[in-house]
């Protein structure tokens, strides 16, 4: 097996510059590209965060890709779903032309795992999609009533930096609802698509999960954890089944 390599990489999209590691395993192995959701609390130093996965995800031969998307550590911009979804398409262009692998996957967490579903309905090209906690509906999640308090964490957190930003919570809002996992699960296929979901998340419920399950075409396989909560990413089970799934393709 070949030895595991690790890079900075950067991306431009959209005129902002996303920063991420590359942590690769040579050509022969599969690639998947990490989507992250929301941050809704400023970073736990002691906490690996995707970089932990991404380690995990080599020591097992896998390669992994994971770049911050706007707003978020040290890639510049401000965070609204709009433009998270061009990221993704951005980081994934750049995989597919700088990164060399036998397949490519997309893992989302929470409203990453809503934009991974997303990107392989609409411009395809992927091995598969695994989404994880992702919401079938974003804004059932932040309703429009909420917009603003949103909007203030994530000054707080610091993913929006421009006070001047956004135009509005109303267009806020709806650039978070034309980027809704349900209007574009049932395109995914015939890409194989696993979603997981914790029994007991606090912030999804586990409806939504079905609900993408019961929406989406064939190969498709719903794993529901026994009292997992939201954050799958911290949960050892997450990366586990990932992987398994990774495998199996």
């Amino acid at each position: 097996m070949n030895e595991m390599d690790f890079a900075a990489v950067t991306v431009s999209s959209g005129g902002e510059t996303l920063r991420g590691d590359l942590t690769s395993r040579g050509p022969d192995a599969p690639l998947v590209v990490l989507c992250h959701g929301i941050p809704l609390s400023r970073p736990d130093p002691s906490d690996p965060g995707y970089r932990g996965i991404c380690l995990r995800l080599a020591e097992e031969g896998v390669s992994a890709l994971f770049v911050n998307f706007r707003g978020c550590g040290d890639s510049t911009g401000d965070f609204h779903m709009g433009g998270w979804y061009s990221d993704l398409c951005s980081v994934v262009d750049f995989a597919k032309s700088e990164v060399a692998s036998r397949r490519l996957c997309l893992a989302g967490f929470s409203a990453g795992g809503a934009l991974a579903i997303k990107y392989a309905a609409e411009r395809g090209g992927v091995d598969g999609v695994a989404s994880f906690a992702a919401p079938a509906g974003l804004s059932r999640v932040f309703a429009r009533e909420h917009t603003m308090q949103l909007i203030e964490a994530a000054r707080d957190v610091g993913t929006i930096k421009d006070p001047a930003f956004p135009p509005s919570p109303d267009w806020f809002y709806e650039d978070a609802r034309k980027n809704e996992a349900i209007d574009f699960v049932s395109r995914v296929s015939p890409a194989p698509l696993l979603i997981v979901h914790g029994e007991q998340d606090e912030l999804v419920p586990v409806s939504q999960g079905r609900e993408l399950f019961e929406a989406a075409g064939e190969p498709r396989e719903l794993v529901v954890l026994p009292a997992g909560e939201h954050r799958l990413r911290r949960d050892p089970r997450s990366v586990d089944i990932l992987l398994a799934w990774v495998r199996k393709l």
